[in-house]
């Protein structure tokens, strides 16, 4: 065979080889098209059925409503596309993937546009990031289901790029710009060919990439290694929970690698496997989950504004709905889970929607925050919670309350029904800064001391060790305050919230922390007021919390003439000894200890077995049958 003949029909291969490859193409109108009623739909990638959840075609179109205003609200936005340092594509790539399906013309070029770091960092990458986890979860989908639209050359650079990363595994492989262990998370510092930070939700980011890359391009070893690593993650998280529990902050986060996972995996195991990922993670977010707001304790707080602060709230309400649609504060990984072809259970979007019989009481455990990353499959429960969810309003606390300084978990929270909003959130901490009021967020000097919570059903007692103690509670404007005696009374649309002080002062509006986290260009908390008081007692202060509804009380009036009924035991305060007897018998009593796995609580005049409730992810306290609504034994 001569060389020009054969150079012949090399081209006539490959132009049959273009031409069956168009007809495979996955373009504009492959993802975006209408519904019989002409309206606009997002589609994923064709993926068997075996692999899916049911979905009603009510829920369906419901999410697709959703996402519509999703996308809509995100095609408007201005994108800064070149700001493409380090992470700084963590939300522009997000928005521009979304803005090519609202169809904004340029938003395909923008996200083509040459990285900051191209021949540098990246050099022996095509000049392509694959370092950062934030921009990695966002490369995947960019490059597996938005790639027909990537220029050939752009597209062939993502790909010889992704080959070179993943022909090792890239985690601690030697990098060329290293220089010496530093304070920056950069190549140059941590000498690796990718991010070594291993958060959750990083970790998920980071392992679901390399092996979808490394998958895509060929690298067999490295995908056997990844394929294990993603088998021993969801091996843990069913056997001890995650780690990075309920964070509103990186809840959300943690779903779009799960999502890239279920969608472009070749392997059907693994697939599987992030499929199981994925309804554990909707699972468990279900369960705080209220009308577009997320209840607590969270773990990784961050004190987000609510309603729908945070990428919890927002990534779970595209899934779950009942919230309001006109707005515009979405985040940025939306698009992962809009062109995606994971529905969660219709079992879970039931639980998120709270369609069972109420009012119900939960117990759950919460393990160390690494046992999943590192697969610890015998790690102990860390955090005790209480949840309680009545017909119009959620309360959760943990035995350990509230972080102490340098710490990340919110302890105690309620969020109530709210017509205008889906729901509102109500907070509270043992401190005098209302703009961290969920938790300290890592800072110091934010919480006053060691706190405890005990919570029985709709009534909580939590106590600070520190009797001089401020207290501060965030709490919606469009709430009714009033107080009548020492106790504080918040009148919602549904829900009726009743505070009454241990050894403080009255719970009363505080006009100066109402204008610091309320007024301003940004305010951390719009539309909130601040309540304060302070502890005027010796060693110990707090609060006594109950909440009622029509369906407990009948109505607010009833409600608070049963508050001031109620017996409430203070004589042993100075030893952390509270008692509260509601009107209706129920009673609630906590002693202080500071092993909070040990701390004394009766609860209707039984003490509270923390051993016992440590055995269980999730217990139902209204049925002794396992398996409603997620059963696990440590």
């Amino acid at each position: 065979m001569n060389r020009r003949y054969f150079v012949g029909l090399l081209n006539g291969w490959l132009v049959a080889a273009a031409t069956c490859l168009s007809a495979a193409e996955w373009k504009l109108p492959e993802m975006v098209g209408k519904d019989a009623a002409g309206r606009v739909v997002f589609h994923s990638k064709p993926i068997d059925a075996k692999f899916k959840n049911p979905i009603s075609p009510a829920d369906e179109e419901q999410f697709q409503a959703r996402a519509r205003v999703v996308i809509a609200e995100q095609a408007k936005l201005k994108v800064p596309a070149g700001n493409t340092y380090f992470e700084n594509e963590k939300r522009t790539y997000g928005y521009l993937m979304a803005q090519i399906l609202g169809g904004r013309e340029g938003a395909i070029a923008d996200l083509q546009v040459e990285d900051a770091q191209a021949k540098e960092w990246h050099r022996e990458t095509e000049g392509i990031d694959y370092f950062a986890c934030f921009t990695l979860k966002h490369q995947v989908r960019k490059l597996l289901y938005f790639g027909d639209l990537l220029s050939p050359p752009y597209r062939e650079r993502m790909l010889k790029g992704a080959k070179a990363f993943t022909a090792v595994d890239p985690l601690r492989r030697p990098h060329f710009s290293f220089k010496a262990p530093g304070e920056g998370w950069g190549p140059d510092q941590r000498n690796s060919w990718v991010d070594v930070r291993s958060t959750e939700n990083l970790y998920l980011m980071r392992v679901t990439s390399v092996y979808l890359l490394a998958e895509a391009t060929g690298n067999q070893e490295v995908v056997a290694k990844y394929k294990e690593e993603i088998k021993r993650y969801a091996k843990a998280m069913y056997r001890v929970g995650m780690g990075e529990w309920d964070s509103e902050n990186y809840h959300g986060h943690s779903i779009g690698p799960l999502c890239n996972l279920y969608d472009f995996a070749k392997d059907d195991e693994v697939r599987l496997l992030a499929k199981a990922c994925l309804d554990w993670v909707f699972a468990v977010g279900a369960v705080k989950y209220y009308r577009g707001a997320f209840n607590g304790p969270t773990k990784r707080d961050y004190n987000h504004a609510q309603p729908f602060g945070g990428s919890a709230a927002n990534m779970l309400s595209l899934a779950f709905g009942e919230c309001p649609t006109n707005r515009s504060d979405w985040e940025s990984d939306e698009v992962h889970l809009i062109t995606s072809a994971y529905r969660p259970p219709p079992a879970v979007i039931r639980l998120a929607r709270k369609e069972f019989k109420k009012p119900v009481e939960i117990l759950a455990s919460k393990p160390p925050y690494s046992a999943t990353t590192t697969g610890n499959l015998n790690a102990k429960p860390e955090y005790l919670e209480t949840h309680y969810f009545g017909h119009s309003y959620q309360m959760g606390s943990l035995a350990s309350g509230t972080s102490e300084d340098g710490g990340d978990v919110n302890g105690f929270k309620i969020v109530v029904f709210s017509e205008d909003r889906g729901a509102l959130a109500i907070q509270g901490i043992p401190g005098a800064d209302p703009v961290r009021v969920g938790s300290p967020a890592y800072q110091k000097g934010v919480v006053s001391g060691a706190n405890r919570v005990a919570q029985l059903g709709n009534l909580a007692l939590w106590l600070v060790r520190q009797g001089k103690s401020p207290w501060r509670w965030v709490v919606p404007q469009s709430m009714k305050v009033s107080r009548e005696k020492e106790v504080t009374f918040l009148e919602g649309d549904r829900t009726w919230i009743a505070l009454r002080p241990l050894g403080a002062s009255a719970i009363e509006r505080d006009e100066g922390a109402t204008k610091l986290i309320a007024g301003g260009e940004k305010p951390p908390f719009p539309g909130h007021m601040v309540l304060s008081a302070t502890g005027v007692s010796g060693n110990y202060c707090g609060v006594a919390v109950e909440v009622g509804e029509k369906e407990s009380h009948g109505s607010f009036a009833e409600f608070r003439q049963k508050v001031l009924a109620a017996e409430v035991d203070v004589k042993k305060l100075e030893e952390g000894i509270v008692q509260y007897k509601a009107a209706d018998g129920k009673w609630l009593g906590i002693h202080w200890n500071d092993d909070s796995a040990v701390l004394g609580v009766w609860r209707n005049g039984k003490q509270h077995d923390w051993e016992e409730h440590a055995k269980y992810l999730y217990r139902r306290m209204d049925s002794n049958e396992p398996g409603e609504p997620i059963f696990a034994p440590w």
